[in-house]
């Protein structure tokens, strides 16, 4: 370096080092103040909002199946995706209100046949069901304080198919031209699946 002239590289590699550790906080700091990333969602909302998010665990088999052939040997054909299966540990304390609230909704949730989203920072898995719910209060953890393990099921949304110009009649496709009228099940019928039972003709 020549006598007189400032080391101008080294303040510009400085300055370069200040701006890209100043964005790194920044982005610490807005993904502090931002709403949850973890969790089970529907169309963009949290379903549920817990406490805090335990942990996630999700699992995806593949199978390849085989069949036999002569003298012991076999042969493989297809590889078929299974269902992916998640599960999500969360915590929730608070009122008793607060905690019934939430079990509630958990209940709720797991007895319909609503398809949700398993949200994580990296990616979400869509179209899930909950197979499966327990939870837990533990002396360790506060007696009020519930730890809820979820289990999800991928559902797989087949396209109805759609048969037009059909070579026969009976091939097309069942359609519903008239109104649908609830009627009052019939002793044989309330018999077999209840009373509550609403037959629609």
């Amino acid at each position: 370096m020549a006598n007189g002239i400032p080391p101008l590289l080294n303040q510009v590699a400085n300055i370069a080092n200040t701006v890209q550790l100043l964005v790194a906080d920044a982005q610490i700091a807005f993904n502090l103040f931002s709403g949850p990333k973890w969790g089970i969602g529907q169309n963009g909302f949290f379903s549920i909002v817990p406490d805090s998010v335990l942990s996630v665990s999700v699992k995806r088999d593949w199978q390849v199946p085989n069949y036999p052939q002569e003298e012991g040997a076999f042969q493989s054909y297809n590889k078929v995706t299974m269902p992916f299966d998640a599960r999500i540990s969360m915590s929730k304390g608070g009122t008793d209100a607060d905690r019934a609230a939430f079990l509630a909704s958990i209940d709720s949730m797991a007895e319909s046949t609503e398809l949700y989203d398993v949200v994580m920072p990296e990616l979400i898995m869509q179209n899930a069901n909950i197979v499966h719910y327990d939870y837990r209060r533990t002396s360790t953890n506060g007696i009020g304080l519930l730890t809820v393990d979820l289990w999800l099921l991928e559902i797989r949304i087949a396209p109805s198919p759609a048969f037009t110009n059909t070579a026969k009649p009976s091939g097309a496709d069942a359609q519903q031209g008239g109104l649908v009228q609830p009627q009052s099940p019939t002793i044989g019928t309330a018999t077999l699946f209840g009373p509550n039972t609403v037959i629609f003709k």
